[in-house]
């Protein structure tokens, strides 16, 4: 499974890599909705901005892929984020960080994507880095917040929270992500948990999860 974080940079490096190998390893998937590849008029929003690179591949060079994922994932997952809305609210204005709240959020294990594949944000076991390497903060919840001890769970959402602002300030979620890797202690947060969780079994393992003294 390749993948990137969801950011357009990223996305646009690893369709030019899935582009060059579609040859060798067909059919492969795409992280697109299957309705859309179906042909149905779907408004995807900002998501539409973030999958064009894909999009382009998939009607440019017809017959090598394999949609997968569908609209009622991107509706979950819209449910969510109003969840997630929220909880970073409270954590913002009110400075009340209820993990239980949050647990109930991220704790369902994402379904692991098909292979071989794109699978953008995903940095699970079997992921190889093909565009942007550094996960986004809501990816790395997604992805490992059950293994994650209270310590690092609640250094985790102040992250979320600097995120979302960032969102919400920067003309598009490029220009969010790459002032979020200005953060060098988040780049090493996000390191550290993927290095020592990425090729994990899911658990508390923040015992052996090591912090920098700064």
């Amino acid at each position: 499974m390749l993948t990137t974080a969801s950011v357009r940079a990223g996305v646009e490096a690893c369709a030019d890599l899935v582009d060059a190998i579609g040859e060798r390893v067909a059919p492969f998937y795409l992280p697109i909705p299957e309705e859309v590849c179906r042909g149905a008029l779907v408004d995807l929003g900002a998501l539409g901005w973030l999958l064009e690179p894909l999009l382009a591949l998939y009607y440019n060079r017809p017959g090598k892929w394999i949609c997968y994922g569908s609209l009622e994932d991107l509706r979950r997952r819209a449910l969510a984020t109003a969840k997630l809305a929220g909880l970073v609210v409270k954590a913002k204005v009110f400075g009340t960080v209820d993990l239980r709240q949050w647990d109930s959020l991220f704790l369902p294990t994402r379904p692991r994507p098909p292979a071989p594949s794109l699978a953008i944000g995903y940095w699970g076991e079997g992921s190889v880095v093909c565009g942007a390497p550094i996960p986004t903060p809501l990816e790395l919840a997604a992805d490992f917040w059950p293994a994650l001890g209270e310590v690092e769970k609640k250094e985790l959402v102040g992250y979320i929270v600097k995120y979302i602002d960032l969102l919400l300030t920067s003309i598009n979620i490029d220009e969010a992500y790459y002032k979020l890797l200005s953060d060098e202690r988040y780049v090493q947060f996000a390191k550290e948990v993927v290095h020592h969780m990425g090729n994990r079994k899911r658990g508390d393992v923040s015992a052996n999860f090591p912090r920098n003294s700064t």
